[in-house]
């Protein structure tokens, strides 16, 4: 083989094609679950459209991200939120033109832009009733 590897840092995974190397620690754990005929289709789906190189991986991928998405860091919040097929073709194709640099920043921006604009909103509604008081007050007879 042309490539050279520890043993403690890596493991090989054999597969009906050949064999895979997999960036595995030591301290991984084999878990070994059962799993619906339909959703391995889905799961081997979801493979072939990511290019993932095996089905493995594309399992440890969906449960690092189901994990990021009940554990995220402290100092985010994660918001899961459902697009109509309509809503999300159009956000795909807007991320396709350049327009942004993946789905995840797009939405980020939409929504800081709404808060930041709808903050905008208040602060000036505010600032007109407190104008419309300072008025009032000043027409006013002295107590």
């Amino acid at each position: 083989m042309g490539f050279k590897y520890k043993q403690s840092d890596m493991s090989i995974v054999r597969q009906r094609k050949g064999s895979c190397l997999t960036d595995m620690v030591d301290t991984s754990e084999r878990v070994t679950v059962r799993i619906p005929q339909e959703l391995i289709e889905k799961l081997k789906q979801i493979q072939e459209d990511r290019g993932s190189p095996t089905i493995s991986d594309t399992i440890r991928e969906g449960l690092e991200q189901y994990i990021e998405l009940h554990l995220p860091p402290q100092n985010v919040r994660k918001v899961v939120v459902e697009l109509s097929r309509q809503d999300n073709s159009r956000l795909e194709a807007f991320v396709r033109e350049g327009n942004s640099v993946s789905v995840d920043d797009a939405v980020r921006s939409a929504v800081r832009e709404y808060i930041r604009g709808r903050l905008e909103q208040v602060g000036a509604a505010r600032s007109h009733r407190r104008e419309g008081e300072a008025l009032a007050t000043e027409g006013s007879p002295p107590p």
